[in-house]
């Protein structure tokens, strides 16, 4: 089968593909600026490590109804309300710096948690309607593609983050600008998504006869125990991020007394390279399974990560940071792949919800426990601990789902 292009993508895709690297460059803002900013407004590291993970508590909380409901009701409308609700909360953060308005924003928002161009909590019913107008031989590529989309907008919005610090010498907070771009971005996605038609709940006629009954409990079963293993092994996989993700600018800037701006360029490369790293994995999928591509280069991504914390020098961090994440993040969107291909499409959303759910909840729980040891000095120890978990992830997630590759050669052969 021939590696297609961009242009045998279909309309559908390619529009919800223009939404994910929109709002990915707000996200990418987020994630340089949020903690600098309600750091700068008196937040202790325990209250910003607390008011990030409640956001992620209330995605998982959310994430599992929307995946069920969206299999039911269609795809579209939890993902604009996903895109009005994000409005509103920028408005809040353009409009005061209360603390208890700000909290609450950043909670239904999920403001600085890097998820990627993701519209926590109605990420399962993004992914599902992507699913939907993909076949499944061709997700490892389409969805990495799209992965490759999100570090893009995210890597353009860290440069905007550093640049706006130069606002400051007119008085002007960066971070109010910064919620000014996140609300008309968002304004601009939600009609985006107005526009598209499909992602109707799929038809489920005939599942319910007679003779049918038991060949379809067999299928739930089989699907329903492949989903479960996937969300048993992320847990190892979200406590990780969850370390080590949204404390990085405090990180640096409490280590290394690096100032927004070279935070924002580390950053930005970062999420360039992590793009690109998504281009590359949606070739190595192709070629040599995307199973075994995922583990290998989790591997690798896993064992950079010890050598962060022993560096003095913030330019071999940088670089050693900006390889890890690339090599790990890169890897996300044929993981997506894996998460909708699990079961049918009339269920991806959840087979979608149970891996975000796996992943979000042990990843909500992180910023909390690295803001907690941050403030008692330890500024290594989150690092040893996410990278022995993400290793025990890469072996576990290689060992369980081996045999992923060579369903999907045979999805393609009879495509």
């Amino acid at each position: 089968m021939k590696f297609t292009g961009i242009d045998q993508i279909h309309p559908v895709v390619k529009r919800l593909m223009l939404v994910n690297f929109v709002r990915s460059i707000g996200q990418g803002m987020m994630v340089v600026q949020l903690a600098l900013y309600l750091d700068s407004l008196g937040w202790s590291t325990a209250g910003i490590g607390s008011v990030l993970a409640a956001g992620g508590l209330l995605g998982v909380v959310l994430a599992p109804f929307i995946g069920v409901y969206s299999d039911r009701l269609g795809r579209k409308p939890f993902v604009l309300i996903s895109e009005l609700v994000t409005a509103a909360c920028a408005l809040v953060g353009v409009l005061t710096t209360n603390p208890i308005l700000l909290s609450i924003a950043i909670t239904l928002s999920g403001f600085g948690k890097a998820d990627a161009g993701s519209p926590s909590p109605s990420a399962p019913a993004e992914q599902a309607w992507l699913a939907s107008f993909v076949p499944t031989a061709e997700r490892g590529r389409v969805y990495s593609l799209n992965n490759a989309l999100s570090f893009f907008g995210m890597g353009a919005g860290a440069v905007l983050a550093g640049a706006a610090a130069s606002f400051l010498k007119t008085g002007v907070s960066p971070s109010r600008l910064l919620f000014c771009y996140i609300l008309v971005a968002s304004l601009i996605t939600a009609y985006i998504i107005l526009t598209i038609q499909g992602g109707e709940a799929e038809s489920s006629q005939g599942d319910k006869k007679e003779g049918r009954r038991n060949e379809e409990k067999k299928i739930l079963q089989e699907e329903n125990a492949a989903v479960y293993k996937l969300a048993a092994i992320n847990i190892l996989n979200g406590i990780a991020i969850g370390l080590t993700g949204p404390m990085m600018s405090y990180w640096f800037s409490a280590k290394f007394g690096a100032s927004p701006a070279q935070i924002g360029s580390t950053l930005a490369v970062t999420f360039f390279t992590t793009g690109a790293t998504s281009i590359l994995q949606a070739r190595l999928s192709h070629n040599h399974g995307t199973i075994r591509s995922i583990v290998f280069i989790r591997f690798i991504g896993s064992l950079l990560l010890i050598l962060m914390p022993l560096l003095s020098s913030y330019a071999l961090v940088s670089v050693i940071y900006i390889l890890r994440t690339a090599l790990n993040r890169g890897t996300q969107g044929a993981q997506q792949a894996l998460s909708v291909s699990l079961t049918r499409n009339k269920r991806s959303g959840f087979a979608s919800s149970i891996n975000l759910f796996s992943m979000k909840l042990p990843t909500s729980i992180g910023p909390y426990i690295t803001g907690y040891l941050f403030g008692l000095g330890s500024l290594s120890l989150p690092f040893y601990i996410a990278s022995c978990l993400q290793l025990s992830f890469a072996y576990l997630y290689g060992r369980i789902f081996s045999t992923y590759d060579i369903r999907m050669k045979s999805h393609a052969s009879s495509g």
